[in-house]
């Protein structure tokens, strides 16, 4: 063995001891459902987490949960217990929007760490209020967009910040898919009296841009780095009648540095590839079924620079913890922080003003 490999050994074991001897991030999972099921997957790849308490309406979902988990969680079907449990630390929330405000708010002044499912709120007036409450306590807030943590949106972003296609000017995003799983919590309006799938009803979803262009518009954020400034949107529903969210929907929106998205989605489109598009001054980054694509002057379709820096082999939701946990133990603020996700919510905020009061959107709607 050489001298470089044995120090290399060395290094690897006392990570490794050290790793398993570091005080357990101790958390609470409020929702055992479809998504749910996600962050359990994170948990069972993090020596470093340990759930000690669920909390869900079904006690069926819990003993699964706590199954996988090896027992020993705690359950409890009223969330208000699981906030006060002693033996949580951190609270993760994964339920429908409309109880975000309510949930994260108690769990920050109850003392808790929050790692809240996007989006933070379904109006930007609560996602305000979550954000002040997280600063008032001194606990740390994440919002759950572990988009950013995928390869392919770590590589983007990796290309646009290195300077590769100059300042961004332009992106054009189209999404596609088929309607929601019939497995999604059910919700009754309290107003209609309807029931189904919690995405089909403002009451609990807000919009379709809210709970599903969300992911796409933090990316924006992440590569436009700019504030909205200007949006105008239509968007109907007009395939699924007995829903009150859109399926359908195309907004433009300008941001204060100049910079411009086109965005369109149709979620009665299940199977239809969707396409992204990032222009720069230098050339143009695209998302084909090739992989991402380079386009500059005089070259076009170029497979771009490869990534760096990933770790292909750990969970995007993982890795989203992981640097929530170092947040916490660093006392700073997440790379998910409430104004990060307040930023990103803002697109599905601006539209969903936009097309119900056939307006043009400022910033000035935000002041």
């Amino acid at each position: 063995m050489t001298r470089r490999n044995a120090m290399l050994t060395a290094a690897m074991a006392a990570g490794a001891a050290a790793q398993s001897t570091a005080k357990k991030q101790k958390i609470g999972l409020i929702g055992n459902g479809n998504r749910g099921t996600v962050h359990l997957a994170a948990y069972l790849q993090m020596p470093e987490a340990q759930v000690t308490a669920l909390s869900d309406l079904e006690s069926s979902r819990m003993d699964t949960y706590n199954a996988k988990l090896g027992g020993g969680a705690t359950k409890y079907t009223d969330w208000r217990e699981l906030i006060k449990d002693k033996n949580v630390d951190i609270v993760a929330i994964a339920v429908p929007n409309y109880l975000h405000p309510e949930m994260a708010i108690a769990a920050l002044r109850a003392g808790k760490h929050v790692l809240l499912e996007k989006p933070i709120a379904m109006d930007y007036a609560s996602a305000r209020a979550i954000q002040r409450e997280a600063k008032k306590s001194g606990r740390t807030l994440a919002v759950g967009m572990q988009r950013r943590y995928m390869e392919r949106d770590h590589h983007v972003k990796q290309l646009v910040d290195g300077g590769l296609i100059g300042p961004v000017r332009a992106i054009h995003i189209a999404e596609y898919r088929g309607d929601w799983s019939p497995k999604g919590v059910r919700f009754t309006d309290p107003v209609t009296g309807k029931s189904g799938n919690w995405r089909f009803f403002k009451r609990a979803a807000g919009s379709t841009e809210l709970e599903f262009s969300v992911h796409a518009f933090s990316q924006v954020m992440q590569l436009v780095k700019s504030p909205l400034a200007r949006c105008v949107a239509s968007g109907a529903t007009v395939h699924y009648q007995d829903h009150e969210t859109r399926d359908v929907c195309e907004g433009l929106i300008d941001f204060a540095n100049g910079a411009r998205l086109n965005y369109s989605f149709c979620l009665f489109a299940d199977g239809v590839p969707g396409t992204t598009v990032i222009i720069g001054d230098k050339g143009t980054l695209r998302y084909s079924d090739k992989g991402l694509l380079l386009d500059s002057p005089g070259q076009h379709g170029q497979a771009a620079p490869p990534a760096t820096g990933y770790d292909s082999s750990t969970r995007p939701e993982t890795q989203m913890y992981r640097e929530f946990f170092a947040a916490i133990a660093e006392g700073r603020e997440s790379a998910l922080s409430a104004e990060a996700a307040i930023e990103a919510a803002k697109i599905a905020y601006a539209m969903e003003m936009a097309i119900t009061g056939n307006r043009i959107v400022t910033a000035k709607d935000f002041a």
